[in-house]
């Protein structure tokens, strides 16, 4: 089976395409429910993200997806070229916390390092660009 790919432009309007997109990659690949969820929180945090984040300031940015499923195993791959960010590196949010009190943000990273079975992240500096892969068997 052939990857899946898309590239969109870093901006809101986009997230309506890739969530399409995720449509279209459970439509032809095996994925199963957790990989389908997995899937859909990747797409949805990350990308927004980087929109949020990793572009701030900058403009005319594009965000990449390659999705793949060999063997049972799913592998998206998430290339852009925004401010470098490394998601492995943000600290677990507390959940003993009441809901109430708690800091915003970081639970969304939380859940796609709890899903996964291994995420990876390299920033290249000298061509700018970011990957983070994510693996679910």
């Amino acid at each position: 089976m052939t990857d899946q790919r898309i590239e969109v432009p870093a901006e809101w309007a986009s997230v309506e395409r890739l969530a399409e997109f995720t449509d279209q990659v459970e439509a032809v690949m095996p994925l199963t429910s957790e990989q389908n969820y997995l899937l859909r929180m990747v797409i949805e945090e990350i990308a927004t993200n980087i929109i949020k984040y990793g572009y701030s300031g900058i403009t005319d940015g594009m965000i990449y997806f390659t999705c793949s499923c060999v063997d049972g195993v799913m592998r998206l791959v998430i290339r852009d070229k925004g401010h470098p960010f490394d998601p492995r590196d943000q600290p677990d949010p507390d959940l003993t916390e009441d809901i109430d009190s708690r800091s915003v943000g970081g639970l969304g990273l939380f859940l796609v390092r709890e899903f996964a079975d291994h995420v990876s992240y390299h920033h290249d500096g000298s061509s700018g660009w970011n990957e983070l892969v994510v693996v679910k068997g």
